[in-house]
């Protein structure tokens, strides 16, 4: 019999190549204008956030999946009410990320093209992916990564040479108001993996004690990013990355090798389409998890065709509204932390109260008896 489970692994894979997106439109974007040279170190102070939401979320979804963690807890209706909550959200999330996506492909290129094609593109991508089983995006989630961090450790490593340590330090105490002010926000872009654990009911090593897996996984990831803003400041200078939308970007127009290869970053921005597929393809799956406890067995397989559809149709709403950016910028960081952050700790405040009254409830009983 085939083993139809994932591995933590996997689902870590699935974590990091999916934030990468947001991470490199949105962390440049939100620190730089506020903590200047010591954006890096914002992101390297997001790891305790990133790790109290990872415990959090983990310890509330265990091995039958967030779901179902929350319906079991709180009953049908509340608890159907905030997947309600979640179920939104992360249709916004996925209207954001096809709208996004396509601009990124459209920038790329350089002759003309069609939004609206390469919106719906990526829309038929994601429900193609959201159809299949999360064994083989998962086994695919993994090569993404990979090709992910060669190209991003190529940019950046090409960079490196010409970065200027000056434009990183000295850090002064002044400074460290807006650095920490800052950490909120790089904390918020993180928060877009916070539908991870809806996927923990499809997780086959759960029995595992495995926090050393998670703090490696969590703490990588954090450093890495953190050090790409180090690169992107010391390369160019935090007031010009502050004025560019994408410094990242902005790296690989000016990375080479001679007689190798020139201005790669049509390339670089194109290849960040696996990122963007693979969070759209993990908010699919989160929502067909949710779906499975609120809807009737027999409408699930129609759960990706409606999340997908309804997000193109946002996505396309979004090209005359013009305003995806700017609530990327301002909205998705805030929400990110109260439904990744907040409101786990909330959840997880009222799990630790039941069992706490259950289990006076239990001993009362013996006594009586």
């Amino acid at each position: 019999m085939r083993d139809d489970k994932i591995s933590r692994t996997q689902l870590m894979t699935l974590l990091w190549a999916g934030v990468m997106a947001p991470a490199a439109e949105l962390l440049p974007a939100l620190l730089l204008p506020s903590a200047g040279r010591g954006a890096w170190l914002a992101v390297v102070l997001t790891a305790p956030l990133v790790l109290a939401a990872g415990w959090l979320l983990g310890s509330l979804a265990g091995r039958d999946g967030l779901a179902k963690s929350v319906t079991g807890l709180l009953g049908r209706w509340p608890g159907g009410a905030v997947l309600l909550l979640y179920i939104v959200w992360g249709l916004f999330l996925l209207t954001l990320r096809l709208h996004l996506c396509a601009r990124r492909l459209l920038a790329s290129g350089e002759r003309d093209g069609s939004l609206c094609f390469f919106l719906l593109a990526a829309a038929a991508v994601v429900l193609w992916i959201g159809r299949g089983k999360l064994t083989a995006f998962a086994r695919a989630g993994q090569l993404f990564l990979t090709a992910l961090l060669v190209t991003a450790g190529a940019v950046l490593l090409l960079s490196l040479f010409q970065a200027k340590p000056e434009r990183l330090f000295p850090l002064w105490w002044p400074e460290a108001g807006p650095v920490v002010r800052a950490v909120l926000s790089a904390a918020g872009v993180m928060g877009w993996g916070l539908f991870l654990p809806f996927l923990m009911g499809d997780v086959r090593d759960q029995g595992e004690n495995k926090n050393w897996h998670w703090l490696f996984w969590g703490l990588g990831g954090v450093l890495l990013l953190a050090a790409a803003q180090a690169v992107i400041v010391g390369y160019l200078g935090a007031e010009l990355a502050a004025r560019r939308d994408d410094p990242f970007f902005a790296l690989a127009k000016s990375v080479g090798v001679e007689g190798a290869f020139q201005r790669v970053e049509g390339v670089v921005a194109a290849l960040w389409t696996f990122a963007d597929l693979t969070m759209g393809a993990v908010l699919v799956f989160a929502l067909q998890a949710m779906a499975a406890e609120l809807l009737p067995p027999k409408t699930l397989p129609w759960v990706p065709w409606g999340a997908v559809v309804l997000a193109a149709v946002g996505a396309l709403a979004l090209v005359s509204a013009g305003a995806a950016e700017e609530w990327n910028r301002r909205l998705v960081p805030a929400m990110n932390l109260a439904l990744g952050l907040l409101l786990p700790a909330l959840l997880w405040a009222a799990e630790r109260l039941f069992r706490k009254e259950e289990k006076n409830g239990i001993s009362c009983g013996k006594k009586t008896d």
